[in-house]
């Protein structure tokens, strides 16, 4: 029942391989934070290319490729950036599938009142879905704030 109490050398290289082990995790968090601000880069990055043509029904044959190409590089990004995440606190993961979570519904809201509203109209000029796409970023970029805060 009685345990050796650990000498004050050891009770010292305890707690600096937890502060250790502390600064990694935090650091990991930061990485989703980072995560977070690459998703609402490639929207905005396809929402600015999307706002660039004149006519949205003419696209052109620059458009697919360049939101393909758009989406390819980011998803590379966020998987080599995922890949190097060891451990993360349950605080960081709860809001970065949180707010990911939010940010679907949010966008699904701003495109919904878009559309009803005929914001989204072929009469429209283009620019709008820039606009929404502007709008539909802020919870990714609340949540990357609150997760880099902690």
């Amino acid at each position: 029942m009685s345990e050796p109490a650990p000498t004050q050398h050891e009770a010292q290289a305890a707690l600096a391989e937890a502060n250790s082990q502390g600064v990694r995790v935090r650091r990991a968090d930061r990485q989703l934070a980072w995560m977070l601000l690459a998703v609402a880069t490639i929207y905005l990055a396809v929402g600015a290319v999307v706002s660039t043509l004149p006519d949205l029904r003419r696209g052109g044959p620059v458009v697919g490729p360049a939101i393909l190409a758009i989406f390819v590089v980011g998803l590379v990004g966020l998987i080599v950036v995922g890949l190097r995440i060891r451990a993360y606190s349950r605080a960081a993961i709860l809001l970065y599938f949180g707010g990911i979570t939010v940010f679907n519904i949010w966008n699904a809201v701003v495109t919904g009142v878009s559309t009803l509203t005929h914001w989204w109209a072929p009469a429209q000029p283009s620019y709008h879905f820039g606009l929404v796409a502007a709008i539909a970023v802020i919870p990714l970029l609340v949540t990357a704030w609150l997760i880099r805060r902690r």
